[in-house]
């Protein structure tokens, strides 16, 4: 067997050892890591710095830094204005969480530019 398939059993046999509470803890993480990714690399494909969306959206750098870092409290008004500057929408689906059926899909619009 190869060392990373050995590595990967002993992963997956230490999540196996997780309560229902940190396995819980470990799929929000992942999904703000796997959104954390989405924004960087629409910001790169985009070609712009940190600091470049950041104005371009009209938040801070930070703002922008603490986004690309997997934050678990991104807010949605947040969200939708950096993906909107870099010319992306942000589609909702919302889904049984049992059977994984859809029950529906929302594209929110951007939101309206100050004046």
């Amino acid at each position: 067997m190869s060392e990373e398939r050995t590595t990967h059993n002993e992963i997956d046999g230490y999540i196996a050892t997780f309560s229902t509470e940190e396995r819980a803890e470990l799929a929000a993480a992942e999904a703000a890591l796997d959104l954390a990714f989405l924004l960087h690399r629409a910001r790169e494909e985009a070609g712009l710095t940190q600091a470049g969306a950041a104005e371009r959206a009209g938040l801070r750098q930070q703002a922008v830094s603490r986004l690309e870092r997997g934050s678990d409290n991104v807010q949605l008004t947040t969200l939708r204005r950096y993906l909107d500057a870099l010319g992306y929408s942000l589609d909702l689906t919302v889904r049984e969480k049992g059977t994984g059926r859809v029950l529906g899909n929302a594209t929110l619009p951007p939101l309206p530019q100050p004046r």
